[in-house]
């Protein structure tokens, strides 16, 4: 899942952040014109700049009122807006500590994306998942973190939720990898059967296809799938570098190590690998 802009999530924080409880005991006009312009600047997106004022305020801040853990938050999102994860975590926990808010349980699952901290986007995406159930995106999100985590079952549940609702055939694709990953290569090529079926111009389809039958050692199979998907899209370079291994693997040596040359040709790295091995001497 791409990573959202704090521009976007901005917004949220103003509503979340102008609610009654923050808005008593505001302290002087000073302080809320420099919260106004680091509003501003959050809305401009100069994030670094909104730091500095955030900072300042808070600098000497006891961190007994509202309006402090108000700002907090916002700097949460500054610090995200910067690439700094690890801060941002830290203000986002401080928060969460006085304020145990959904929306900010959202952002901390945003966070730990950067981080990388699978277990902790999971808690957080299940928690505001279960108030708002309906949310595709984050069961989309929510599935992809489950396959990071390798808990395939679970991962299918989620992908089956989408394409109830989205028949996107990369969807489709998605479950064929649960399977493929979960150790399942003929469910999962009954998946990425009916996907090509359904959606024959989807190239992406036989890539998977392709890549589970040469995984598989099936060679004349790969081909099958491979040739139906240069007919989609001759141009495919991952296609054109399976068609070259299965082919020199098929000791059709001539004809694979051509494909193998313009699959390296057109910027497929691993292609050099295999025309090293198979292919010394081959024009």
């Amino acid at each position: 899942m791409k990573r959202i802009s704090p521009h976007l999530l901005f917004s949220l924080t103003i509503v979340l952040l102008t609610g009654p409880s923050f808005v008593r005991g505001q302290g002087s006009t000073g302080k809320d014109e420099f919260l106004a312009e680091a509003d501003t600047l959050m809305q401009q997106e100069d994030y670094a700049g909104a730091l500095v004022i955030y900072n300042r305020l808070l600098e000497k801040s006891k961190f007994t009122a509202d309006e402090d853990y108000a700002i907090v938050y916002k700097r949460a999102y500054a610090f995200y807006g910067v690439g700094k994860f690890d801060e941002a975590l830290n203000d986002i926990n401080r928060f969460l500590e006085r304020n145990p808010d959904p929306q900010a349980k959202l952002l901390r699952a945003y966070i730990n994306q950067e981080l990388g901290n699978s277990e902790a986007q999971l808690k957080d995406l299940n928690e505001f998942i279960a108030s708002t159930p309906d949310n595709i995106e984050l069961i989309r999100w929510r599935a992809s973190v489950l396959m990071t985590m390798e808990k395939y079952p679970e991962a299918r549940r989620d992908i089956r939720k989408i394409l109830a609702q989205d028949s996107n055939p990369d969807i489709k694709g998605y479950l064929g990898l649960s399977y493929y990953y979960d150790n399942q290569p003929d469910s999962a090529l009954a998946i990425f059967d009916d996907a090509i079926l359904t959606n024959p111009g989807n190239t992406q389809s036989y890539v998977y296809a392709a890549s589970l039958a040469l995984e598989e050692e099936t060679y004349e199979l790969a081909l099958q799938y491979i040739n139906n998907g240069l007919n989609a899209e001759p141009s495919n370079t991952t296609l054109l570098f399976y068609k070259g291994i299965a082919l020199v693997q098929e000791e059709k040596t001539d004809e694979g190590c051509r494909y193998l040359s313009k699959a390296f040709n057109a910027g497929v790295n691993d292609a050099g690998e295999y025309l090293k091995g198979f292919c010394y001497g081959v024009e």
